[in-house]
């Protein structure tokens, strides 16, 4: 019997650091692909096909006309990707008659050079609108499809957090920071994450209170 519950534990073992392996190169993968999204922007609210046939030149020429203080930089040359978010499958036979234009796609934009990513994405935040002639438009980075996932996941509970009298935000990428009383806690981006967010959902109303061990760091 003992045998048998030994080599049980040792299995248990075994699939615990397999998991964790899953993890580690789930989290790696992750990472990997917002580095490379790290020049591209979300653009949002411009309606379906209003940019005709060329998005990358319609793109340049909005932005040419909303930031007339960075037109030191060559639009035309730092612009050099955008186009439409992709339909999901079951959309795909939509026509651009019958789309539903209160949530157009958005557009995702390459952008040569990061400070010039970074100084559009700082004017154009979705608190603060930009409109050129009738169009209104801001920008969210362009995170991987996990890291987005997370995000919303995470926003989700904030209101939980503050109905508990806690205060949370949002960090980038997908890191929630609480603060209650005098304790803040950070859900770290890291290796763990995955199992993270389950733990602080499960564990909500003492996840604050208890050790800094499933998921949370002490600042």
């Amino acid at each position: 019997m003992e045998t048998r519950t030994e080599e049980l534990e040792i299995e248990v073992k075994a699939a615990t650091a397999q998991g964790q392996q899953i993890s580690d190169i789930q989290w790696k993968l992750e990472d990997a692909e917002n580095r490379q999204r790290r020049n591209n922007l979300r653009i949002l609210g411009i309606a379906e096909d209003l940019e005709g046939p060329d998005t990358r030149a319609y793109i340049a020429s909005l932005f040419k006309q909303a930031f007339p203080d960075l037109n030191g930089w060559d639009w035309e040359k730092e612009i050099q990707r955008a186009h439409r978010f992709p339909l999901m499958k079951k959309k795909q036979a939509l026509t651009a008659t019958n789309r539903d234009q209160s949530y157009p796609r958005a557009i995702i934009v390459y952008f040569g050079n990061f400070l010039l990513r970074q100084a559009v994405f700082e004017k154009a935040r979705p608190n603060s609108k930009v409109t050129v002639e009738g169009v209104s438009f801001f920008s969210t980075p362009d995170f991987a499809h996990a890291t987005v996932e997370r995000r919303w996941r995470l926003r989700q509970m904030i209101a939980q957090f503050q109905e508990l009298g806690a205060e949370a935000y949002l960090l980038s990428p997908a890191r929630l920071k609480v603060v209650y009383k005098t304790t803040t806690r950070l859900c770290k981006t890291g290796k763990s994450d995955y199992w993270d967010i389950r733990y602080i959902e499960e564990n909500l109303e003492t996840v604050y209170l208890s050790d800094t061990s499933n998921g949370f760091t002490g600042s």
